[in-house]
């Protein structure tokens, strides 16, 4: 009777072995995506913005809106920083995990290893979504540009804030429509010109997404994107973004005059703070599934 028991536990730790070898095997077959815990705030006031250092980062998403013009211009610039900066760093954050999600893909490919349900649908989207099918020229599309320079172009395009189309419609870059089927808002009408849009959107977070969407597939940004895929600085960078704006002459030397007269290179290392940052890991993967 012993013996038999004795088998049935030897038999009963093979089928453990076994069943997690099995799962190990599946966890590590697949790319299992960066999750940010992001905080939800309601904006009621300029007192709803919270200070964030330029290191650690807690991810915030702010709704509703402020009107900046309204805030007193000594602190205008530092709570238009607060407020657009979360958005800014977790959608680079997210980005950054796509970059990787590719490199994990490529890598398996290049070994002749099947791919997940879950990453083959990934792959499959996102050469749809910046519109190419080679995986080097996706890397440099979705490759993000320094945080200082983001932030100098929200302050260019919106005035730090005040613009009448940040206000209304959450656009911070200044973005033309010219599809009817976009959101969007018609501008102030000039005489001899013809009828002009610009792009609307839901939050800020929306409005960050695709200010970078829009910088990876247009083909005017080409030799910005492969600068920038360089490793280049953001005083490097804005001389390669005299298209973004009517008058591209002195956009460059107002954006440095900008990043400069405000440190906003300080931001080029920030992080979100780990406390709201973390991936499944297999021990997690083990006992959920």
């Amino acid at each position: 009777m012993l013996r038999g028991i004795r088998d049935v536990i030897y038999i009963a730790l093979v089928v453990l072995v076994f069943y997690i070898a099995v799962k190990v095997e599946i966890y590590h077959s697949r790319y299992w995506p960066e999750i940010i815990r992001v905080r939800n705030i309601q904006l009621t006031s300029v007192d709803s913005i919270i200070y964030q250092s330029d290191s650690s980062l807690i991810p915030i998403n702010y709704r509703g809106s402020i009107d900046f013009r309204d805030v007193n211009p000594d602190k205008r610039k530092d709570l238009f920083i607060m407020h657009i900066l979360p958005a800014i760093v977790i959608t680079r954050e997210r980005l950054m995990d796509d970059l990787h999600h590719l490199d994990f893909l490529e890598d398996r490919i290049n070994q002749r290893k099947s791919l997940s349900k879950s990453d083959s649908s990934f792959l499959v989207s996102i050469k749809q979504r910046y519109e190419t099918d080679s995986l080097g020229e996706l890397k440099k599309r979705i490759y993000p540009h320094p945080v200082s320079l983001v932030l100098t172009q929200a302050v260019l395009e919106s005035g730090w804030g005040t613009s009448s189309i940040f206000r209304n419609g959450n656009n911070i870059f200044g973005i033309m429509s010219f599809s009817s089927d976009d959101p969007r808002s018609q501008m102030p009408y000039i005489e001899g010109d013809d009828d002009r849009y610009l792009r609307t959107y839901n939050s800020v977070t929306e409005s960050v997404e695709h200010y970078f969407l829009f910088i990876a597939t247009v083909s005017s940004y080409k030799k910005f994107r492969q600068k920038r895929w360089e490793g280049g600085t953001s005083a490097q960078l804005v001389r390669y973004l005299g298209r973004y704006h009517d008058q591209s002459e002195q956009y460059a030397e107002m954006a440095q005059s900008i990043i400069a007269s405000n440190n906003l290179e300080r931001y080029d290392n920030i992080s979100i703070n780990p406390k709201y940052n973390g991936t499944m890991t297999l021990k997690s993967f083990l006992m959920k599934y």
